[in-house]
């Protein structure tokens, strides 16, 4: 279960807020946008900064005009993400178009991000004059002075934050470096290299935007930066102009795709879920350059085929990321005492590189914990993290750091390279870090940005939520409150692969869509008062608008969130060994009537959801659920898959002793050391 929370929103009385309509007003109160200063600030789609305001970028104007007119061979260095794929395929274009001789270079996964050695021998001896880096650089101290040694030009542009010492560079454009009076700081290494072809053109912002806002789009979607400011017109402007776009590759992944109309375009969440996956999907498993040479292609067939290999490859990481789920998910049904960590940390033998960070992702998401996933090969590993709010992984990084060869990140993610005998070590001193400053965990959240009465829930109202668009990372998809709805009846939809049910919500009747499961799984039955977060939206079958809604999260009404977070938290400390409260113990020592009444849900309900949710109804402490059903399968009562919450009866023939069972052994144990 997830923690809730409504956001507060203010009592500003807008004249931007009135044509907008309730959902959309309450959506922006909601995320502090209460005032006409911030109305007009996140409302300014043409808003796009002067290009010299970034520092450097007089210089290396300068040096890549001359460049260019002198013949000399430029080669441009980029990454094998989708960000810096789009970011090199943009400054590729542009200056070929210039007339130039441009080359360019992306590292495979397997060679690492940034700058490396041997690549830069490689390009030293292809007779390149200047190199540029985007999407990287700022931090490549020792790689900058051999290119320097080379008798190379260097210029970086990058928007990581960059070390205390920088490179030793020609140039270097990044927003994050210190002394730069640019005024927004969160652009994706693509939005760099945006500014610096619009200051080679005279600081033509809207002509760029033109000719290059479709990838910048694609690659700010991709690099997930925050759709504020800047970005924001960047990602309306770009993805409107795919409409229009001449980019051969990008049309041709598109299409096949299915997800591109040439009426409709494409919005910011079909981007982020279906085209920036085949782009990474190149780096990823095969050469991120095959990327590039699609986005840069001039001949629809070639195009067509080029975009053929990127949806294969996306069909391999997908194949390969449920078998290595499929693996994770049978180590913790044979052994599920890491679900009880505060972290959850995981290690296989040569799990695919390209891949952890997914699995890290789905992990953390599926437990509402942070995990670590790392995949080990010889001597060395590679590991991916992702947290939960108020977690982090940044500082759990850092408090490791003397274990680890390389490591970078930000709050909620991270990676790291590790020698593969340490892996041990990093896994001890994370749980440490984790237990030293949180002795209770965060809990993942799901935040609400309304709580509407049913006559707000309108095609009007709804159709206007669209002028927040568009959604993603620092502007996240509106998500409403609706409490005490009742369950009247429930479908399968694909053969039973989804589900629709229909709810009544203060009299109004809606369809609801869940996509988070199989229909078989959901057990929630007719005429349950159920809670509900959910996103609204718009379908149009048939010529008929309707409305469209979909589940974000729910449960049974009335559940204390607060105490559940809390017993939760305190079986964890059991289960873990760790010290806790005497007088708690003695309160989650179950009776018999409490087995009794835990027994009964249990021969009804299929998995620890239903039953977690149903006992709290019945007024039985989660940690003491979690302590019976431990007794009862202990004593051979129930089948109880940890992993995936399966629950099931099984007939013994036999009385059994649960005083017996070796958890309320340890807990009476514990309680008389207390005495």
């Amino acid at each position: 279960m997830r923690k809730w929370t409504l956001n507060k929103s203010g009592e500003a009385d807008l004249p931007a807020f009135k044509t907008l309509g309730p959902l959309a007003a309450a959506a922006l109160s909601a995320r502090g946008i209460d005032d006409e200063t911030k109305a007009r600030e996140f409302f300014n789609a043409d808003k796009l900064h002067d290009p010299f305001l970034l520092k450097g970028m007089d210089k290396a104007t300068e040096l890549i005009r001359t460049a260019l007119s002198d013949g000399g061979k430029i080669t441009v260095y980029g990454d094998y993400d989708c960000d810096g794929v789009t970011a090199t395929v943009m400054l590729c274009g542009y200056l070929t178009a210039l007339g130039g001789e441009i080359d360019s270079y992306i590292p495979t996964r397997e060679e690492g991000y940034g700058l490396n050695a041997k690549a830069i021998e490689k390009i030293a001896k292809s007779g390149t004059k200047l190199i540029i880096t985007v999407d990287n650089g700022v931090s490549a101290v020792n790689e900058a002075r051999l290119i320097k040694e080379n008798g190379i030009n260097l210029i970086i542009t990058d928007h990581h934050t960059p070390p205390e010492t920088l490179p030793e560079a020609a140039a270097i454009i990044n927003p994050k470096q210190s002394g730069d009076e640019y005024p927004f700081k969160s652009l994706a290494g693509c939005g760099v290299v945006l500014k610096l072809i619009a200051a080679l053109e005279n600081g033509d912002n809207s002509g760029v935007m033109e000719q290059y806002g479709d990838l910048a789009a694609i690659g700010t979607i991709g690099d997930i930066v925050p759709l504020v400011d800047e970005n924001r017109h960047i990602v309306s402007a770009g993805l409107e102009n795919i409409k229009y776009s001449e980019n051969i590759g990008l049309y041709c992944l598109m299409k096949q795709s299915g997800i591109f109309d040439r009426a409709g375009g494409m919005d910011a969440v079909s981007a982020a879920y279906v085209i920036c996956p085949r782009i990474n999907a190149a780096g990823r498993f095969s050469d991120p350059a095959k990327a590039a040479e699609l986005l840069l292609c001039e001949d629809e067939q070639t195009a067509y085929d080029r975009a053929s290999e990127l949806n294969e490859l996306n069909a391999a990481r997908a194949e390969i990321e449920r078998g290595i789920t499929a693996e994770i998910q049978e180590r913790l049904s044979a052994d599920p005492s890491p679900l009880s960590e505060r972290v959850l940390v995981l290690t296989g033998e040569d799990w695919h590189r390209g891949i952890i960070g997914i699995i890290s992702a789905k992990m953390a998401s599926r437990f509402d914990k942070p995990c670590v996933v790392i995949s080990a090969s010889g001597g060395t590993a590679k590991g991916s993290c992702r947290g939960v709010n108020g977690f982090s992984v940044h500082g759990m990084l850092k408090f490791c750091g003397d274990l680890l060869t390389r490591f970078g990140g930000h709050a909620s993610a991270g990676g790291f390279t590790i020698l593969s005998e340490n892996i041990g070590a990093f896994k001890a001193r994370a749980l440490d870090y984790a237990k030293r400053y949180h002795d209770v965990m965060p809990a993942a959240e799901i935040r609400a940005d309304g709580q509407p009465a049913p006559s707000d829930i309108t095609v009007e109202n709804i159709e206007k939520l669209n002028a927040l668009q568009p959604f993603g990372e620092g502007n996240p998809v509106p998500v409403f409150y609706l409490p005490e709805c009742a369950v009247k009846r429930k479908r399968p939809l694909k053969n039973g692969k989804y589900t629709s049910f229909d709810i009544e919500y203060k009299g109004l009747e809606l369809k609801i869509l869940d996509f988070s499961g199989v229909f078989a799984d959901f057990w929630y039955k007719a005429g349950d008062i159920i809670d509900l977060m959910v996103s609204l939206g718009i379908n149009e079958y048939n010529g008929v608008t309707g409305i469209s809604v979909k589940m974000v999260d729910m449960r049974l009404s009335g559940l204390n969130q607060e105490r559940y977070f809390a017993a939760k938290g305190a079986y964890e400390k059991i289960a873990r060994g760790e010290e806790i409260d005497r007088k708690l113990i003695n309160r989650v020592i179950p009776d018999d009537a409490k087995m009794k009444k835990v027994y009964d849900i249990v021969k009804n309900a299929p998995c620890l959801e239903e039953v977690a949710q149903r006992a709290l109804k019945a007024d039985v402490n989660y940690c003491m659920l979690r302590i019976i059903l431990d007794m009862f399968s202990e004593a051979g009562l129930i089948e109880f898959n940890r992993s995936t919450g399966g629950i099931g009866l099984r007939e013994t023939g036999e009385k059994a002793d649960l005083s017996q069972s070796a958890t309320f052994l340890k807990l009476r144990a514990l309680a008389a050391r207390r005495l």
